[in-house]
């Protein structure tokens, strides 16, 4: 491939709209809008990660948390909905299949939306999210056990804070 300068020069201004929320709308470690991937084998700490970033005070902020999950009753969830309860104003919406989980128009603003283990589900809802959601100021955490699984349009390529544990080199060849 060969690239050619040219003389004539087209300047791209950004006019997004400037908004309250542009700077420090979570902690310092992480962006303004999340579309995380979080991947690693059973019991390695997905979901003891998620519990950290839902409540640290350096975590994500946020008034609303979406979890799509076949595997809700696991404690950590249960410890998250006894903490959640107890906080003014938060709510904790919860769907066992995908046809249950909202479209990203219908989900309260401020919101984070968990997506966990539904490698073997249909993908369209997750990868709506992932395409939309930022227009609603809702992050998305996608929650795998293999990284090459996980589709990469939509998903991988719009991923902007990866976790990684421990990975198996097929997994590690589609990370780079």
């Amino acid at each position: 491939m060969k690239f050619i300068k040219q003389e004539t020069k087209l300047t791209v201004e950004n006019v997004d709209p400037p908004t309250s929320f542009q700077n420090n709308r979570h902690g310092a470690l992480l962006p303004n809008t999340i579309r995380a991937l979080i991947v690693g084998p059973s019991g390695c700490g997905k979901t003891n990660l998620i519990y950290s970033l839902l409540t640290n005070i350096n975590g994500i902020r946020f008034h609303n948390v979406y979890i799509y999950s076949k595997t809700l009753d696991q404690p950590k969830y249960k410890m998250l909905s006894d903490i959640l309860s107890d906080i003014n104003g938060v709510q904790l919406f919860k769907f066992y299949e995908n046809e249950e989980v909202i479209q990203p128009e219908k989900a309260l603003p401020n919101s984070v939306f968990i997506f966990d283990d539904i490698l073997s589900e249909n993908q369209n809802t997750a990868k709506t999210y992932y395409s939309r959601a930022r227009h609603n100021l809702i992050d998305v955490c996608y929650l795998a056990q293999s990284y090459s699984k996980v589709p990469k349009q939509l998903l991988r390529d719009n991923a902007n804070f990866i976790v990684l544990f421990k990975q198996d080199e097929t997994n590690l060849k589609h990370v780079y």
